[in-house]
C-alpha cells in the first residue's frame, strides 16, 4: 500500500539568486486530491515541476533546512511507511534538481504534448509500459485494457492518433499515460483549462475516483475555484510562492480568512454581482518576499506586525495577523 509522503521546506530559486517559491511543507496522502490555487505567477506550476524534478533551465529546486524538524535530515522527503520511518536524502538547492518521491508522474497543461503525433495512442502506451514500467510483452495488452477502463476510453479510441481524438479524449489518454507506470504521486497542472465546465468536472471526478481506488496522492493546480471546491479534499492558497491559507475546500473557499483568499473569492463572477464591477487585485510586486507577509503591500488591514510572518504548523489554517472576521459573508 502506498504511504503518505512528506515534503519539507521545498524551495525554487533562480540559480544564485532570489527565491521564487517556498519554503513549502506538503503532506501528500494516498487517495486524496490536494489542490493548489492562486493567481497566475503565484508559483503553482513551479511547485509541481520542483516535485517532479523538471524545473526550467536557470532555476534550481531544493530543500532549505531552516524549518525541518530535528528528527528529519535537512532537505528530506520523508515517506511514512507505517512506522518504519524511511527518509530519503534530497539535493541541496545548489545541486541539479531531481525528484526523490518514488514513482512521480505529471500531466501538463497541453495533453497533446504527451504523444508523438505520428504514433497511435496505443503505441505510446506500449512504449511506456515496456521501457518505463518494464512489463513483459505478453502483459502489455491487459494493462492497456485496464488503463482504457480506468480513464473511460475504449480500446478502439486508444488505436487512434492523438489528432483524431477530442480535447477531452486526449486529456483522458494523457492521464492514462501518466498512470501507466503506476505512480504513487500524480501531479496535474491545469489539466482542464482547455475544456468546457462539464467536461472539466467529469475529468476531475474521474481523477478523484482513480486516486481513491489506487491509493494515489494527486496534486492538482487549477484557477477554477468552484471546481476545486467540488473535487479536492484539501486546498492550499499560494501567493508569491508562499502558502497563506490551507484547509478543507468548503471552508477555505466559502469563508476565507486570509485577505488575499478573500479577494480571490470575491473576484468570482456570480448572479449576486450581476451588473456590478468585480473587485480588482493589483499586480504582485516583483521583488523577493522577505520576512514579512507576501501580501503586505496590497493588504488593506496591514500593520507593523505584518513585517514578520506569524508562525504556523500543520493544524493552523491561515497565516495572517489580521484574518478576515467571519469571512466574506460579513461584508
Amino acid at each position: 500500500m502506498n504511504a503518505p509522503v512528506d515534503v519539507r521546506s521545498l524551495e525554487v530559486r533562480i540559480e544564485g539568486g532570489r527565491r521564487l517559491v517556498g519554503p513549502l511543507d506538503l503532506r501528500l496522502e494516498p487517495g486524496r486530491v490536494h489542490a493548489i490555487v492562486g493567481e497566475s505567477g503565484s508559483g503553482k506550476t513551479l511547485t509541481l515541476r520542483a516535485l517532479a524534478g523538471v524545473v526550467p533551465e536557470g532555476l534550481s529546486a531544493g530543500w532549505n533546512d531552516a524549518t525541518v524538524p530535528e528528527a528529519m535530515p535537512p532537505g528530506a522527503v520523508h515517506a511514512d511507511g507505517g512506522g518504519d520511518g524511511r527518509a530519503a536524502a534530497t539535493p541541496a538547492p545548489t545541486e541539479s534538481p531531481r525528484s526523490e518521491i518514488p514513482r512521480t508522474a505529471m500531466v501538463f497543461q497541453d495533453p497533446a504534448s504527451f504523444f508523438n503525433p505520428r504514433w497511435r495512442v496505443e503505441r505510446s502506451l506500449r512504449e511506456v509500459l515496456r521501457y518505463a514500467r518494464g512489463l513483459r510483452r505478453s502483459a502489455v495488452p491487459q494493462r492497456i485494457a485496464t488503463l482504457a477502463s480506468q480513464v473511460g476510453l475504449s480500446l478502439e479510441e486508444f488505436r487512434r492518433y492523438p489528432f483524431e481524438l477530442s480535447g477531452g479524449m486526449v486529456q483522458r489518454a494523457a492521464i492514462a499515460m501518466a498512470l501507466a507506470p503506476e505512480p504513487t504521486v500524480l501531479l496535474a497542472d491545469e489539466i482542464t483549462s482547455a475544456l468546457d465546465p462539464e467536461r472539466a468536472e467529469r475529468i476531475l471526478e474521474m481523477l478523484h475516483g482513480i486516486a481513491v481506488a489506487q491509493r494515489i496522492a494527486v496534486v492538482l493546480v487549477s484557477h477554477d475555484l468552484p471546481l476545486v471546491a467540488r473535487v479536492s479534499d484539501d486546498v492550499r492558497v499560494l501567493y508569491r510562492g508562499v502558502v497563506v491559507e490551507k484547509g478543507a475546500p468548503a471552508a477555505v473557499l466559502s469563508r476565507p480568512m486570509h485577505r488575499y483568499t478573500d479577494l480571490l473569492v470575491r473576484a468570482l463572477p456570480s448572479q449576486a454581482q450581476r451588473g456590478r464591477a468585480l473587485p480588482e487585485i493589483d499586480p504582485a510586486p516583483s521583488e523577493e518576499v522577505g520576512a514579512g507577509c507576501p501580501f503586505l503591500g496590497r493588504c488593506p488591514a496591514a500593520s507593523a506586525a505584518c513585517s514578520v510572518m506569524p508562525a504556523w504548523d500543520d493544524t493552523d489554517r491561515v497565516r495572517c495577523h489580521h484574518p478576515v472576521p467571519g469571512g466574506p459573508d460579513d461584508g
